[in-house]
């Protein structure tokens, strides 16, 4: 078999970087290409790099994940001449039969476009916190409800038809931070065919504190707030989304941003009035995202 899939690590920090690259070229089935991507990191990516030359590696003079991640990842991507494309993260382990088992199940599903792994949440010092063990096949809108009944999902826990996400978006869903981005592209990918599950091969997504999801400062909290809204405007007009769906979105709004000043106010009544929540599900969507984008009062020089 041709090698069809491409590990694509888009790479800044060094902390668990040389756990991550062991992780992978440590797996039972060889037949995949790794691409690392330096992204104006520090030195310490480079040399760690350097000992495992048979992974392709290539650096960046301009940092360009710090303001526009999912631009990064395209940029990451455009050379990638492989159709299956696994988009890993640089502080993360694979289990050592993932590759294996991602080639055993796509023989089982060829016309898939999306595969998803089970997964592990650990933290700084590898210990699991959390496990999420997808039983079924979604389609998109089934993943997306899954996802608001807070089954976590990562964008390193899938592997996906890289030739068709560009065919039919011309690459990933882009919000603010990224944030929701892969949610997004899931959903999009999974209205052409299910996403497989793959339950035998196991990502660990670390919550180290210095990733994207683990900083809880205020204006990162904004950006994902604003995006959360972007995500939801999104999903609406890709998907007749039922009042259950529109529900759970509302909630999450609120309990995920409670840190959020002006959501100080309203987390109670939003959460646990039946009356409020409904005359806001009511309310146009287009409405909703432009009474909340005058709400909040971005810092200065925060893009969004």
């Amino acid at each position: 078999m041709d090698n069809i899939l491409a590990i694509v690590i888009p790479a800044y920090k060094p902390q668990f970087f040389q756990l991550t690259l062991s992780s992978i070229a440590t797996q039972t089935n060889k037949n995949f290409k790794c691409y690392i991507f330096d992204d104006a990191a520090p030195k310490e990516i480079k040399s760690i790099s350097n000992s495992f030359p048979s992974f392709h590696y290539t650096r960046f003079d301009e940092n360009m994940g710090g303001r526009d991640l999912v631009g990064h990842w395209h940029r990451c991507l455009e050379s990638i001449k492989e159709e299956w494309v696994w988009l890993f993260s640089d502080d993360d382990i694979m289990s050592p039969n993932c590759v294996d088992e991602f080639y055993k199940t796509l023989s089982t599903y060829p016309n898939a476009t999306a595969f998803r792994f089970a997964s592990d949440i650990i933290d700084a010092n590898g210990q699991i916190l959390d496990s999420n063990k997808p039983i079924r096949n979604e389609t998109g809108l089934e993943f997306l409800e899954s996802k608001l009944s807070r089954h976590n999902s990562y964008m390193q826990d899938h592997i996906f038809n890289w030739k068709k996400l560009k065919e039919i978006n011309g690459g990933f869903v882009k919000f603010p931070l990224a944030w929701c981005s892969d949610d997004a592209t899931w959903c999009l990918l999974g209205k052409i065919h299910e996403i497989i599950v793959i339950q035998s091969a196991v990502v660990q997504w670390r919550m180290s504190g210095i990733n994207i999801c683990s900083i809880k400062d205020i204006e990162t909290l904004k950006v994902k707030l604003y995006a959360w809204m972007l995500f939801y405007l999104w999903c609406s007009k890709n998907f007749n989304l039922p009042f259950s769906y529109r529900l759970k979105f509302l909630r999450i709004f609120v309990r995920f941003n409670a840190n959020v000043p002006f959501l100080n106010f309203f987390r109670s009544p939003v959460l646990y009035s039946p009356l409020l929540i409904l005359a806001i599900l009511l309310i146009p969507v287009r409405q909703v995202y432009i009474m909340i984008r005058k709400m909040l009062t971005f810092k200065k020089g925060v893009k969004i």
